[in-house]
């Protein structure tokens, strides 16, 4: 992260960590921020109306069966992914739409070698899914379709994104909002994303986090990414990640994942129970948020 805005979070991140002490962070002062929002959250469409989903499952089917209305270039990164305007039943809504599927050998990236690196669409697929199995509400419903002859994955869009930079961001709860980041740091070391930055990270109008653009997480490697970041844990996903094992994982996501990617993923998930379970040992129940 080398951005004003991640720098900016960073140390917002460092000082609230370093100042609240974690019974504090686990008291009922702080609910979580997730759990305050789902039951009011709703999608918007171009012209900010709410959509008409009760469910993200209705959601997804929209995304799959809606017509394309229009199309057009993300000028953002390497694949170039297309916003679409989807319709159906004279509903509305925006997606982006992902396709490349990038596969290369022997690569070093920020000082990792990478025997093997790929940037897939199918990963925006397994992110949701392992999101929602999760209780991660922080990644936006994703679903695969084709579109003008290519399979891919598409995303429903975030209307109404604030901007951290301007003068008047202010999360009416600070501590929620940096809760959020540390769902963000648990779920990146699990899925080994090696490509958070500002840009996949959206900021709704209720201060939410959305965690998009995954294109580059699951690489088939056996390790945390920065287990350092993790040092503060959201109990309902310590929870169903204790309750989940290998055969879960691959049920769920062997539809976008190959053999060694699931296998690593299902080793990251036995180094980060293990983390997790030294964090509880050294500094007690008061981790869990």
């Amino acid at each position: 992260m080398t951005s004003r805005r991640a720098i900016r979070l960073a140390g917002v991140v460092a000082v609230l960590a370093s100042v609240v002490a974690p019974e504090a962070v686990a008291g009922p002062a702080a609910p979580r921020a997730a759990d305050e929002e789902r039951a009011g959250r709703s999608w918007r469409g171009p012209d900010g109306r709410p959509l008409p989903f009760a469910s993200d499952d209705e959601v997804l089917d929209f995304l799959r069966t809606a017509d394309v209305v229009e199309s057009e270039e993300i000028p953002v990164g390497i694949t170039k992914p297309l916003k679409l305007v989807l319709e159906r039943d004279g509903v509305r809504a925006r997606a982006a739409f992902r396709y490349e599927e990038l596969d290369r050998k022997d690569v070093s990236i920020e000082g990792r070698h990478y025997r093997r690196f790929r940037d897939s669409c199918r990963f925006e697929c397994a992110a949701y899914r392992l999101a929602r199995m999760l209780g991660l509400d922080r990644v936006p419903p994703t679903a695969d379709r084709k579109f003008q002859g290519r399979s891919g994955s598409v995303q429903i869009w975030v209307e109404g994104s604030l901007d951290e930079e301007g003068k008047d961001f202010r999360p009416p709860n600070p501590l929620a909002y940096v809760q959020q980041t540390w769902d963000q740091d648990f779920f990146d070391n699990l899925v080994f994303n090696v490509d958070r930055n500002s840009t996949n990270i959206i900021v709704d109008e209720r201060y939410k986090l959305w965690l998009i653009d995954h294109t580059r997480a699951f690489q088939p490697v056996p390790e945390l990414l920065d287990p350092e970041r993790v040092t503060r844990i959201n109990r309902t996903m310590w929870t169903r990640l204790t309750e989940m094992d290998g055969d879960a994982l691959k049920e769920a996501l062997g539809p976008y994942l190959d053999g060694e990617e699931i296998m690593c993923l299902a080793r990251r998930r036995e180094l980060l129970l293990e983390h997790v379970e030294a964090l509880v040992a050294e500094r007690g129940e008061g981790v869990f948020y």
